[in-house]
Formats: C-alpha cells, structure tokens, sequence
C-alpha cells in the first residue's frame, strides 16, 4: 500500500514537472495575450509548488522569455539558489527599475549570481554595490565585464574599505578612477599596492605614501655600508620571498642605495648587473627601453627609472 502511495505521489510530481517544462516552453513563444494570460496563471501556481524541482524546471524554461508578467519574475527571482540561479544569470524580463527595486528583498546568493552578468546598466551596479554583502559584492568588483563608475567605487570603499581582501580584490581593476585608487592603496596588502602604484602610475610624493616607512627604513638602514654583492643577496631574497617590487627599487635608489635598484632591475630582466650599470649611464636609449620591457616595467613606471638614472648621472657630474 505504501509503495503504491508513492508510487502516485511521483507520478503526480512528474506530471508536474512536465507541465512546468510546457508552460516555460508556451510562455517563450508569441501567443495570443488571452492564451497568454490563462498559462501565465497556470505558471504562477507552479511557482509556488511545493516541488523544488517542479520550480527549477519552471524557472529554467522561464529563463530565456524577454516577457514576463512581473510578480511572476520577481516570484522566481525570491527563490531558493537552485530555483533562481539560473533565471537570474541570464533573464532581461525583470527592466533596471524592477531591479533596483528588487535588490534589497533578494538573499546575497541571488546578488551575487546578478554581479556576475556583463550586461549590467550603471544603475544597477551601483544598486548592488549598495544591497550586497560580502559574496556579492566581491563577484562585483572581480566584473571586469562591466563598469564601476566612481560614484560605485565610493560606495565599495565606504562600505567594506575596512575589508583587506575585498580591498586587494577592489584594486586588481584596471579602470579605477584615479581618486579612488588614492582612496585605497593604504587598505590593500603591500602587494597590491606595489601593484596598484605601477600601473596607475601614482606620483611621487603618493608614493612614496604607499610604501611603510618603517620598514624601508630598516631596510634602507640594514644596507648601510654593504657592498654591492650583498646588496644583491638581499635583494635575490626579497624577490624569492616575493616581497621585492619596483616601486621598493625606486624608494631605495633614492634613499642613496642604487644598486638596490640595479640588482632588482638585472634579476627582472635576467641580466648581468654589470650591463644593468651600463644601460643606466643612459649613453643608449634604446638599450634602456629594451631593458624596461624585458623587466616588464609598465610604461606607467619606465619614466621613474628614467628620472632616478638621470639623477645619478647629474650627481655624479657634480661630484666630478
């Protein structure tokens, strides 16, 4: 008796279950709107079912449809992650209005799956980037599909800039205003700081912010009467360690420590130090644009390199 019971119950869950697939199916088509309006009720009592997989099915056939009625949708988009993942990845039958209206009633998973498409208005980022929590907004701004104007980046920062890793995750853009990058290179790690002074190319007195005093202090201090093949040791195991970066080469250059910065240029570029020194008495410029680009010195930070060379080169012709 028990087997025959179940046996009816998923006989009914199936029927169901391909009920949903046909009125996914119909409500994708162009139908006449009374035809329309009559499955479109059928689809609303379907999405309430009991069923998990009755919804799914629904919500994944519904997916596609550019038209939807929109308690429907936003029914859909409320649901479970295994129900609305998929509807909320790709559907364009919920406009930007109905969204931001949305955002704050939908659950992280749900914001999160949404920051991730690429074909996200400013509006609704921004939407998102004040609605989400942590999951969400790190899928955001790891979006390189879609574009976070400074008004949204001020809004990440104030929101979560106590948040280290949402802040190294932040600056890996590539398209981030100029003020907001000054807004975040003291909350990232000191790797992605080197990181964000090369590429957007900060200035120095910035720069020089970004870097810990202290510790090139230490650093600056531990190197005082070393000769150049220490120096070089030194920097071979920062650069193991992976915690050697340019802007560090430049800092240490002008603290009066240029081998610093000729060892790290040589290890980059795996050349000998002594053709490292050659290049920088600048007696041939092209050498110094080859030795740039095998070092993978961005053209953001050639000029710094340029600019400390020619310093050297005007205090020794002054000395001399």
């Amino acid at each position: 008796m028990s087997f025959g019971s179940n046996m009816l119950v998923d006989t009914a869950k199936i029927e169901k279950i391909l009920l949903a697939k046909k009125v996914g199916q119909f409500l994708g088509s162009e139908q006449a709107a009374e035809e329309r309006a009559a499955v479109e009720d059928v689809a609303r009592k379907l999405a309430v079912d009991v069923s998990v997989k009755v919804r799914r099915v629904l919500a994944y056939e519904l997916r596609r449809c550019s038209v939807l009625v929109p308690d429907l949708a936003e029914k859909i988009a409320k649901d479970v992650e295994a129900v609305a993942g998929p509807f909320l990845a790709v559907t364009k039958a919920i406009t930007d209005k109905a969204f931001i209206r949305l955002l704050p009633q939908l659950e992280d998973y749900a914001l999160a799956i949404l920051a991730g498409r690429s074909d996200l208005s400013d509006a609704v980022v921004h939407a998102l980037a004040q609605n989400g929590k942590v999951q969400s907004i790190t899928s955001l701004v790891r979006n390189d599909h879609v574009r976070l104007v400074e008004k949204t980046c001020d809004t990440v920062v104030n929101r979560f800039g106590e948040n280290i890793y949402m802040m190294d995750q932040f600056s890996a853009r590539r398209d981030l205003p100029i003020a907001v990058v000054e807004r975040i290179v003291d909350k990232v790690s000191d790797h992605c700081r080197a990181v964000l002074v090369e590429h957007y190319s900060v200035s120095d007195e910035q720069a020089g912010q970004l870097l810990d005093a202290t510790k090139m202090e230490f650093l600056s201090e531990q190197l005082k009467g070393a000769d150049e093949a220490q120096i070089h040791a030194c920097v071979t195991e920062l650069r193991s360690a992976r915690r050697l970066n340019f802007m560090m080469a430049i800092e240490m250059a002008n603290k009066g420590c240029l081998p610093f910065l000729e060892s790290t240029l040589a290890l980059e570029a795996g050349l000998p130090r002594g053709r490292v020194k050659e290049i920088l008495t600048l007696k041939n410029q092209a050498a110094f644009v080859e030795l740039m680009q095998m070092a993978n010195v961005s053209k953001n930070l050639a000029p710094r390199f340029l600019k400390v060379a020619k310093e050297q080169l005007e205090s020794k012709a002054i000395a001399a």
